[in-house]
């Protein structure tokens, strides 16, 4: 059996991208099905031997596993249009942050798992979320979870902590950059240094400061204590980010925590929960 792909947007294209530039997914083994199919030309001409299609019936008549990469909404109408078609025991894979399984199991009574993956994914960093309903076998978790180990590092993680996991990796590359643009514009504002500048300053600093972490193993307090010597100036600026930052990421935690239980609100109306 085939593993089929619905969807090719950004993260879609992304992941199948990184799966096959990885050469963990064999390019005949694949069938990608999209609403826009002149998306798929430039893969198509890459990897000749793939199978896609406009019509997804094509796709579940032929494939075990079955990847969603759609927007949170649309999920419902297509398993309900392809749930006639799909073969025995299929798995289903979605990476929709607000769509809980125990919520599209009232859509599929079958195997689930959900995934969190990163845009830094493109580069083969950071982490990918995985969970699983009761359903997947030990087999299918470790089949998905070598998978996305070769574009990202998987983390399975529980239901009620996906959330908060989301915050720390899904969306954190976003909530980093717009920090490190923030601080190189307020810096530039400040001096005679451009803000390009300045953008690349933190830019550089970042990634020297993140490769320390990693490949030293240098914990975040160690780190601080060899910069920020006792009454210098960056321990005086440390002082001041104890004041202002816990209150900023509690008030930030809070605001993503408020839009996804609205959106589940709005996901177990539209699932009959």
């Amino acid at each position: 059996m085939k593993t089929g792909f619905i969807g090719y947007g950004s993260m879609g294209k992304m992941i199948i991208n990184g799966l096959l530039e990885s050469k963990v997914i064999c390019q005949d083994n694949i069938i990608i099905s999209t609403r826009t199919m002149s998306k798929l030309n430039y893969l198509k001409e890459k990897y000749p031997k793939i199978e896609i299609t406009s019509n997804k019936l094509t796709l579940a008549r032929k494939c075990s596993t079955i990847f969603i990469f759609v927007n949170t909404g649309e999920v419902k109408n297509i398993l309900e249009e392809i749930n006639d078609y799909l073969i025995k025991d299929v798995h289903i894979v979605h990476i929709c942050a607000g769509l809980p399984i125990k919520t599209m199991e009232q859509a599929f009574n079958g195997k689930i798992s959900r995934i969190i993956p990163s845009l830094t994914s493109e580069v083969n960093e950071g982490i990918s979320l995985m969970v699983h309903n009761d359903k997947v076998s030990e087999i299918e978790k470790n089949k998905l979870e070598y998978l996305f180990n070769n574009i990202s590092q998987v983390k399975v993680t529980s239901e009620e902590d996906i959330g908060m996991a989301t915050d720390l990796t899904s969306c954190a590359p976003a909530f980093i950059a717009f920090i490190l643009m923030q601080m190189s514009h307020s810096g530039a504002n400040k001096s005679g240094i451009s803000t390009i500048d300045a953008e690349e300053m933190m830019i550089k600093t970042f990634y020297g400061t993140a490769k320390l972490l990693h490949e030293k193993e240098i914990g975040f307090e160690e780190l601080i204590a060899r910069v920020a010597t006792p009454g210098g100036i960056t321990a005086e600026g440390i002082k001041s980010l104890e004041n202002d930052l816990p209150p900023a990421f509690n008030n930030l935690y809070k605001m993503t925590s408020n839009k996804r239980e609205n959106l589940k609100k709005e996901l177990d109306k539209q699932y009959g929960v």
